[in-house]
């Protein structure tokens, strides 16, 4: 079967179309032409967009282990519905993916629509103490390795994590909390925490552990990536990094360029989040960042809970809000501060390269692995279009403007109503 993309708008920094209408053809899988003329299928899109498929860099599936908060099936439904083509699903599950076996578990449940990405293990137990069969868990599949929202708060083995894995080039993620300074906190250290009269936790435990881990990269060599950054220094430390020369790159969660640490005056548990939202002048540097290429990518930071988590006094409650099938309306929320070719870039090119995967690009002779979205479009989250098991979102029961129609993976093609 042939499909036609009619009078679609191209955003794609490496293609020849890019910021043009286009008239897409794919054939058996492949962009044969951006200028057909007729397909078994068409589609017409004008005033839409289309782009590379969306890759996440960090998500919870929370599969094995946590199923009644989300598994597989339905953190794929809402990862397609929410514009993605490829997922990365973060290690630390009960038990955490650790094994060939585990890998293979994971892997082997990507469809035709969603191509699911591993990442393993460092420590194994996530225990921070020995390290896992790297070489054998990469033999397997794995794309990168990491303690998953756990820090590597272990120099050593951070250390040879980073010498194990330099000579497979791939990129050992690190969440860069500090153990003690981050234990028992509940949000950012301020003055809205000490107006709240809640243990804040200070920018400098995630500073502190990017300073550390650089001055390691500096000593072992390989690839290191600090995963949702949330602070000003912490951008400024890793710009002064890549100046050096150093094989570091990073990602922030798309909330953090929204919300900041104001969000939780009404003792929201939706804003209790991993890392803290911090303060405006951090989120216009997380901006600025994105802006001008320190940040490499932008992840969705994905993490489900059920309402026993959630609706609790702020200080018992579990960190974290869901995210994927709302991204995009985050996107549009974001374009009046980011170019919205530069926030595509940020979910498309940044993460392949992170990932040390083949770049694709709206163009002839190409995969046809693409998104398809209306920034016009509006749409009503609640409990009749949640795809999620859980309802943790910071847009719950609100209109949304931003709609993902579809996603092309190949020869198979999702749209939605």
């Amino acid at each position: 079967m042939s499909l036609l993309l009619k009078n679609v708008h191209v955003i794609d920094l490496n293609s020849p179309s890019h910021r043009k209408e286009s008239n897409i053809l794919i054939e058996k899988g492949l962009i044969t032409s951006l200028n057909g003329r007729s397909a078994s299928k068409e589609f017409d899109l004008k005033g839409k967009y289309v782009s590379v498929g969306w890759l996440d860099l960090n998500a919870h599936f929370s599969d094995p282990g946590n199923e009644h908060r989300e598994d597989l099936d339905s953190g794929t439904k809402l990862a397609i519905a929410g514009g993605f083509t490829d997922v990365c699903l973060s290690p630390d599950t009960e038990p955490p993916i650790e094994s060939k076996s585990d890998v293979n578990y994971l892997r082997k449940r990507s469809s035709d629509s969603l191509d699911i990405h591993v990442h393993a293990s460092v420590s194994e137990g996530l225990e921070g103490k020995n390290l896992t069969e790297m070489l054998d868990l990469y033999e397997a599949g794995s794309v990168a390795f990491s303690e998953g929202d756990k820090a590597i708060w272990n120099a050593e083995l951070l250390l040879k994590a980073l010498q194990y894995t330099k000579g497979i080039n791939v990129p050992v993620f690190q969440n860069p909390r500090d153990l003690h300074l981050s234990a028992n906190t509940h949000m950012h250290e301020g003055v809205f925490s000490t107006n709240l009269g809640l243990r804040g936790e200070p920018s400098l435990s995630e500073e502190l552990v990017i300073g550390r881990d650089l001055e390691i990269l500096k000593y072992s060599g390989g690839r290191i990536h600090f995963s949702r950054i949330s602070s000003a220094k912490s951008v400024e430390l890793i710009k002064s990094a890549k100046k050096a020369g150093l094989s570091v790159t990073c990602d922030v969660g798309i909330h953090h360029l929204i919300y900041t640490d104001e969000a939780v005056d009404n003792f929201d548990t939706v804003f209790k989040v991993l890392p803290p939202y911090r303060s405006e002048k951090d989120r216009k540097a997380l901006i600025k960042g994105v802006k001008d290429g320190v940040i490499d990518a932008i992840c969705s930071n994905h993490r489900p809970f059920d309402q026993e988590c959630k609706q609790l006094e702020f200080d018992l409650a579990d960190p974290g809000n869901i995210s994927l099938q709302t991204f995009y309306p985050s996107l549009e929320e974001l374009s009046g501060l980011i170019p919205i070719e530069i926030l595509i870039d940020k979910i498309t090119n940044g993460p392949r390269r992170i990932l040390n995967m083949d770049l694709i690009k709206v163009d002839e002779g190409q995969k046809a692995k693409l998104t398809i979205f209306d920034p016009e479009a509006s749409w009503f989250l609640d409990a009749r279009t949640n795809l999620s098991k859980s309802q943790n979102s910071p847009y719950w029961n609100r209109e949304l403007k931003g709609k993902v129609l579809g996603t092309i993976c190949g020869q198979k093609a999702t749209f939605h109503k």
